[in-house]
């Protein structure tokens, strides 16, 4: 066949070629400029969102040490916060996502414990508890509707309290300190809703220990937001976690800490990569502009 033909014979292929190729990359920029609110679910997407916790707090905690050597009972310690964090994270991807996050509380106040009969002798517990919980959950995402996803869960928490201060007794004064930690499993569910692709709406709610670690932990948390633009979303919200942790001294006396923090959240969720610029969601992004 002559050199000619067969160039003649080859450029109707590479026409073809060419036009396919040009068809998909325009159908992938096209899906690429489709606003999804949790981001494009055929590749890896990441988020982060701190949270400032504006907390109240009730509960008891028992020092070991207390407990044993002095007789004492579990004393509402924990009415008093002096710092609260928590930091979520996300990384998914199709159905799966899997999501770590800290929480950071701290707590200080000073309690009389023992009073004498006419008042003159007291014995004074002055308490800082720093508590650190880590959890790591993972689960599918199922799609139900362009407007509403859920997210049913399993995972661990875990919990560790350090308890530290001193007693100011009647002689003399005590110094303790103390780290207590344990593992929960935990089950539950995340629940979202977009009644407009720019207003995320979501709840959390789990619930777990069982006896593993602690006696009951259960947390949960709803937020309202509003994406400023494809990399942000501002929330505010209500969060709430719970503790039931109990254990035994040598002697048998009962130590432990039981707790509940609740309180207004406001934290700002950043995402990576960028969510679409799409201009339906985002007027910025038109060409008229």
């Amino acid at each position: 066949m002559p050199v000619k033909n067969m160039i003649s014979s080859k450029i109707p292929v590479c026409i073809t070629m060419i036009i396919l190729l040009l068809g998909l990359t325009f159908q992938s920029h096209c899906q690429d400029n489709k606003y999804d609110p949790k981001g494009n679910p055929d590749k890896w997407n990441f988020n982060i969102t701190p949270f400032l916790i504006l907390p109240w707090v009730n509960g008891k905690v028992q020092s070991e040490m207390l407990s044993q050597d002095f007789g004492i009972d579990p004393s509402d310690f924990v009415n008093s916060l002096n710092g609260t964090f928590m930091i979520n994270t996300e990384l998914s991807k199709g159905k799966f996502f899997v999501a770590p996050s800290y929480i950071y509380l701290h707590n200080e106040v000073a309690k009389i414990l023992w009073t004498s009969q006419n008042g003159n002798q007291t014995i004074t517990a002055e308490p800082s508890m720093q508590k650190h919980i880590l959890e790591l959950i993972a689960g599918m995402r199922f799609r139900l509707g362009t407007k509403f996803m859920l997210d049913p869960y399993i995972g661990f928490r875990y919990t560790m309290y350090h308890l530290f201060g001193s007693i100011q007794g009647i002689a003399n004064t005590n110094e303790f300190d103390e780290n207590v930690d344990f593992w929960d499993p935990v089950l539950g569910f995340k629940a979202h809703l977009y009644l407009h692709p720019r207003i995320p709406i979501e709840l959390k709610a789990d619930i777990g220990g069982f006896g593993v670690g602690s006696k009951l932990t259960w947390s949960t948390w709803f937020n309202i937001g509003y994406s400023v633009s494809p990399t942000v979303d501002l929330l505010v919200g209500f969060a709430a976690l719970s503790n039931q942790y109990e254990s035994e001294t040598a002697s048998g006396r009962t130590y432990g800490m039981t707790s509940l923090t609740y309180g207004i959240s406001i934290g700002a969720r950043f995402f990576i990569p960028s969510r679409a610029k799409d201009p339906g969601v985002f007027k910025k992004f038109s060409k008229k502009d």
